[in-house]
């Protein structure tokens, strides 16, 4: 009989022992998933970086030659 009384205050314990160690894998998990969210968003940032910033190069290259033929107009 002390056997089984003994081991079934383990028992118990042990399950809450795997439920505690459950909810900590459940989340890592998700805090994993968010992780691959915010890597998924800083990947778009980066890349609507590279965009804008070959855009702005355009647009800086384009008035500087609007801005040098006004000047040659501008000095005849």
């Amino acid at each position: 009989m002390d056997d089984k009384g003994t081991q079934l205050p383990r028992s118990r314990a042990a399950l809450e022992r795997l439920d505690r160690a459950v909810q900590r894998l459940e989340g890592a998990a998700g805090q994993a998933h968010g992780d691959l969210f915010l890597a998924e968003d800083l990947r778009r940032a980066r890349d609507d970086y590279a965009r804008l910033d070959h855009t702005t190069r355009l647009v800086e290259a384009r008035l500087d030659g609007v801005i040098g033929r006004l000047k040659f107009v501008l000095e005849e």
